[in-house]
């Protein structure tokens, strides 16, 4: 196992989601001395100075909520098997958040810019070169031209992003939901009607026996319930959106109705 610094330095360079964990007070256990610490990364341990296995394992099970939450906090941990109680800190390091503009029409050049404003790493994909090219998004991190739904299997999702799809219609929305339906995403927003949003919804319990649980998780439609008319509004209701979902906000979205 690398050394904590080692595998500190290896997560800033490569920008990865951490969860640091150090161990405050110690009550009952004398094998785990306070400042010991425990590094997590994409579900398992890469260093440790704890020494304790049962802790360790107690720790990394706790960690994920954290994760997840993308908020630290201090926590009291029982651990019967260890013989004690602890207060351990959950230094929590998020991957920089990462927006998925699926479509690049009218309503994504400003919703790529406004997302550079609030430090979201930006792609934008379409498979209309016209559309999806460098001088219509200037700003954006990546601009990818090809098959929408192909490009979605091939990404690797993980909870630090959020899918924003704003294609030309559903007969292009479909494919790619049905793409990342069960993936990691923290957040995926659908664009479109009432109707035509009910119709794909019925569509995939009936024909692809997808999960409710799994349906419910899809924003749409889209944005949060603003009143929003040109394409700059719909952009900032949809990034509104975005940031309730990754900071637990509690503003009304346009699918709560």
């Amino acid at each position: 196992m690398s050394s904590l610094s080692e595998e500190l330095v290896r997560i800033s360079e490569q920008e990865a989601a951490a969860v640091l964990a150090t161990v405050i007070e110690v009550e009952g256990n004398d094998r785990v001395e306070p400042g010991a610490k425990c590094l997590i990364r994409d579900g398992k341990i890469t260093a440790e100075t704890v020494g304790d296995a049962r802790v360790v394992q107690a720790i990394l099970q706790e960690s994920g909520t954290h994760l997840r939450d993308e908020k630290s906090k201090l926590v009291s941990l029982d651990i019967p098997d260890a013989g004690g109680r602890l207060q351990i800190f959950f230094e929590v390091m998020p991957a920089p958040p990462k927006l998925i503009v699926v479509g690049a029409g009218h309503i994504a050049v400003p919703l790529a810019k406004i997302a550079k404003v609030l430090d979201f790493h930006v792609t934008v994909i379409d498979d209309r070169l016209l559309y999806a090219n460098r001088e219509r998004f200037p700003d954006a991190d990546e601009v990818l031209v090809g098959d929408m739904a192909q490009m979605l299997k091939e990404m690797t999702i993980t909870p630090s992003c959020y899918i924003v799809l704003i294609t030309r219609g559903h007969k292009y929305d479909e494919p790619c939901l049905r793409e990342i339906i069960h993936s990691q995403a923290k957040y995926i927003g659908m664009i479109g009607s009432r109707r035509r949003i009910k119709a794909c919804f019925q569509r995939f319990r009936d024909e692809e026996k997808i999960a409710e649980e799994m349906i419910e998780r899809v924003y749409a439609p889209i944005g949060l319930d603003i009143a929003t008319e040109t394409p700059a509004e719909i952009a900032l209701s949809i990034l509104g959106e975005v940031i309730k979902v990754r900071r637990g906000g509690k503003a009304a979205s346009l699918s709560d109705r």
